[in-house]
């Protein structure tokens, strides 16, 4: 085990972080996954979520996906800078569990690509 851990100082927890983050990140759009992307003062990255109803009805679809992304989040986070990742869905999520996994893959490699420190 590499010691990665998705701790609470990981987390954005707060409306006014999520609106700060909506302010003044980018925009990425892979698939059915928008993330908002704003640099922050910080040493550390951090992550949320807002997954709606609207495109994921079943919440065992929306924790699903929260899962996998989390997961991609905590093994990559010490090669992130700091910046605010905000997930959002634009879309339906695949009904098969391998398709939401390659469309995690997708937009996790995105935002590596995009997030990743020197």
């Amino acid at each position: 085990m590499n010691g990665a851990r998705f701790t609470k100082r990981a987390r954005l927890l707060s409306a006014a972080q999520f609106d700060v983050a909506f302010k003044q990140g980018r925009r990425i759009t892979v698939g059915q996954f928008t993330t908002v992307i704003a640099a922050n003062p910080l040493t550390h990255a951090r992550l949320g979520f807002a997954l709606s109803k609207k495109h994921a009805a079943r919440a065992v679809d929306r924790n699903r996906a929260r899962r996998l992304l989390r997961e991609r989040f905590r093994l990559s986070q010490a090669q992130l800078v700091p910046v605010d990742l905000v997930i959002m869905l634009r879309g339906k999520l695949p009904a098969e569990p391998h398709a939401v996994t390659a469309a995690v893959d997708a937009l996790w490699q995105q935002v590596m690509s995009r997030c990743k420190s020197s």
